[in-house]
C-alpha cells in the first residue's frame, strides 16, 4: 500500500512534464535550446543546493554526474528536436522511452525480456516510423532528434536504479541537474549572455516553471520512485506524460493532429497500456 503514494507522484510529474512540451516550444521562439537547458538547470541546481551542501557523498557525485550526462543529451535532443516538430508528437515520440527501459535493463541490469515485451517494443517502433515517415524533411529531423531523446531517457531511468540503491535521491538529483547546466556552458558558452532574455516576460516564467517543477521537483520524485520501486515500473507509470502532452497542446495552444499522428500514436499508447496490463498481473 505504501508504493501507491510513488505511483500517485510519478503521475503528478508526468502531467508537469507532458505540459513542458508546449511551454518550451512557445519558449524557443525567444531563446536558443542550450541557452534554455543552462538557465533551466542552472536554478533547479541552485534550489537543491542548501539542501545536501553538509552531506557531500563522494559515490554519488561520482555517478550522480555519469547519469546526468545521460540526462543533458535526452534534454538536449529533446529541445532541439521542439524546434523541428510538434509538441505533441515530442511527447508521443518522447514517451517511448517507456518500452526502451526494459531492453535498456537487459544489458545494464541483468533482466531477462519476454518474447511479449520484445513484440510490443516492435509495435512501439512501427507507430514512430509512421508517425516519422508521414511528416515533411523539417519534422523528420526534429522526429530522430528526439527518438535520441527517448534512448537517453531509458537509459537515465535504468542507471538511476542501478547506481541510487540506498543512497541520497536528493544528493543523485543535485549532481544530474549539475552536470546538465554545466554541459549546457560548455557546448555553448555564450551562454552566458542569455541572462538578458529573463527580461521577457514568458521566458522568465518557463525557465522557472520548468527549473521548479520540471527539474528539481520531478526528477528528484522519479529518484525516489526509482529507488522504492524499479526503473520499469516508474517507466510504465510515466506512459501518461505523451498523453498530458497530446492533450495540452491541442486544448490550450491549438496544435493540429492528423491522421498518422494519430494512428502512429495510437500504436506506441497501445503498446504501452499492454504492457502495464501484463505488469499487473505479475
Amino acid at each position: 500500500m505504501v508504493k501507491y503514494k510513488y505511483y500517485a507522484s510519478l503521475i503528478f510529474i508526468a502531467f508537469i512534464w507532458g505540459s513542458t512540451f508546449p511551454i518550451i516550444k512557445e519558449t524557443l521562439l525567444f531563446v536558443d535550446p542550450l541557452s534554455f537547458l543552462f538557465l533551466r538547470f542552472l536554478i533547479a541546481s541552485i534550489i537543491i543546493l542548501p539542501l545536501i551542501i553538509r552531506r557531500i557523498n563522494r559515490y554519488l557525485a561520482i555517478y550522480g554526474s555519469i547519469v546526468g550526462i545521460t540526462l543533458f543529451f535526452g534534454y538536449l535532443t529533446q529541445t532541439v528536436g521542439l524546434e523541428y516538430t510538434t509538441p505533441s508528437m515530442s511527447g508521443l515520440i518522447t514517451g517511448l522511452y517507456v518500452i526502451l527501459t526494459p531492453i535498456l535493463s537487459i544489458f545494464f541490469l541483468k533482466r531477462k525480456m519476454v518474447k511479449t515485451e520484445i513484440i510490443l517494443a516492435t509495435t512501439a517502433f512501427l507507430g514512430v516510423a509512421l508517425m516519422s515517415l508521414s511528416s515533411s524533411s523539417g519534422e523528420l529531423i526534429g522526429n530522430i532528434l528526439t527518438l535520441f531523446c527517448a534512448i537517453s531517457y531509458a537509459l537515465q531511468i535504468v542507471l538511476t536504479e542501478k547506481y541510487l540503491k540506498d543512497g541520497d535521491a536528493l544528493q543523485f538529483t543535485f549532481y544530474q541537474l549539475l552536470m546538465v547546466a554545466i554541459l549546457s556552458l560548455v557546448f555553448h558558452p555564450q551562454v552566458i549572455f542569455s541572462f538578458t532574455k529573463m527580461e521577457i516576460p514568458y521566458v522568465m516564467f518557463s525557465v522557472l516553471f520548468n527549473a521548479v517543477l520540471g527539474s528539481a521537483l520531478a526528477i528528484f520524485v522519479m529518484s525516489v520512485a526509482i529507488k522504492n520501486t524499479n526503473s520499469y515500473i516508474s517507466a510504465l507509470i510515466l506512459i501518461s506524460e505523451p498523453l498530458f502532452a497530446v492533450l495540452i497542446s491541442t486544448l490550450v495552444f491549438r496544435y493540429p493532429i492528423n491522421v498518422q499522428t494519430i494512428v502512429g500514436g495510437s500504436l506506441i499508447l497501445v503498446s504501452m497500456a499492454i504492457a502495464i496490463r501484463i505488469e499487473n498481473k505479475k
